[in-house]
């Protein structure tokens, strides 16, 4: 699906979390966010950053990411035009026009 940006948004940190599936991980759950559906976790390198509660699961002492995961967002202003790849817990994970791949708030795109 393509959509354009409405309303801009700035990326909140530049290198977070990304990890691939069966990585272990370690969930801040008393970390609150405005966003349902996303958890703090950080992996084993120190890196941080917000992933969906869906695509965690618990294990013998301890969480996994149970899908290769990025936790980078887009910079984009309005106007801009996104390929969006796919949705989760008011996100969508889309592609900007010069090939960058993170994450934008659904309610900054049409």
């Amino acid at each position: 699906m393509k959509t354009v940006v409405t309303r801009p948004y700035q990326r909140p940190y530049a290198d977070p979390i990304a990890v691939t599936a069966g990585t272990l991980v370690t969930p801040d759950f008393d970390k609150q966010t405005d966003i349902a559906g996303w958890v703090w976790c950080t992996a084993a390198g120190g890196r941080s950053g917000w992933t969906p509660r869906a695509w965690l699961e618990q294990i013998d002492g301890g969480w996994k990411i149970t899908r290769d995961f990025n936790a980078l967002e887009l910079t984009v202003e309005v106007g801009d035009r996104l390929e969006i790849l796919e949705e989760e817990s008011g996100f969508y994970l889309a592609r900007s026009a010069g090939g960058q791949t993170g994450w934008v708030p659904c309610e900054n795109v049409a």
